[in-house]
């Protein structure tokens, strides 16, 4: 049982690194090898839309026409069991570094054959010879879990996109956001991201989401299936 978890934020120390090995400790008391990748480590360059994914027809991870890290990357989400996806929350969405992963990935790790709601021509998983397991972990600043939904666009997005690209069933989601915001002064408030703090109630939800992950690969995940279906 292999779960990895992809985390794009730049900074080593960073809340989202936080959660993702507390996430991990979880999968690995229920007999997980974990892996945190770190994307800021790997050259992902930018898609061009030069389409050499979307014509692959073939099995397995389609073609790239940009030599850089992504393959490896890729190869990772193809050999794992379970597959983590964790960004800080930037404007409202994923940060630029995820959001350019999951742009090469859609093609790369989808083919053009599925039907979505009856279009014709979605991506459907090229990954089938197993279920994956899919979690997601949002960092968010100060916006506070009650006002999550004017802010998170992230969490929607991941839990649509994750099963059809890993072709899995998504065992849950972390929302992580200031804890502190409501206690602070006017002053304070201008630089309220620079005070967040992790609560001890967060980090064990990341460790029980690790340990769901984990029970849900032994279970057996549930393949992709398209909305409808």
């Amino acid at each position: 049982m292999r779960v990895v978890a992809f985390n794009s934020s730049h900074r080593k120390k960073s809340d989202t690194a936080a959660l993702v090995d507390r996430l991990l400790e979880g999968a690995a008391s229920l007999g997980a090898q974990t892996e945190h990748v770190r994307l800021a480590d790997y050259r992902i360059g930018f898609c061009t839309n030069c389409l050499t994914c979307y014509r692959y027809q073939g099995a397995g991870i389609a073609p790239c026409s940009i030599k850089d890290d992504m393959r490896a990357l890729l190869e990772k989400i193809r050999d794992a069991d379970g597959v983590v996806l964790a960004s800080p929350l930037h404007g409202g969405f994923l940060n630029g570094t995820m959001t350019t992963f999951f742009e090469r990935a859609t093609f790369t790790l989808g083919r053009p054959t599925g039907t979505i709601m009856g279009l014709r021509g979605c991506p459907e998983p090229r990954l089938t010879e197993k279920a994956r397991a899919c979690a997601s972990v949002v960092n968010a600043g100060i916006v506070p879990p009650e006002l999550r939904q004017a802010c998170d666009l992230a969490t929607p997005w991941l839990r649509d996109c994750a099963p059809v690209l890993f072709n899995g069933e998504l065992a849950g989601e972390l929302y992580a956001a200031s804890m502190q915001y409501h206690g602070l002064t006017d002053e304070e408030c201008s630089r309220a991201f620079l005070l967040k703090e992790l609560t001890d109630e967060q980090m064990e939800q990341a460790f029980d989401l690790g340990t769901k992950m984990a029970k849900t690969i032994e279970a057996g995940p549930r393949p992709y299936s398209p909305p409808g279906c």
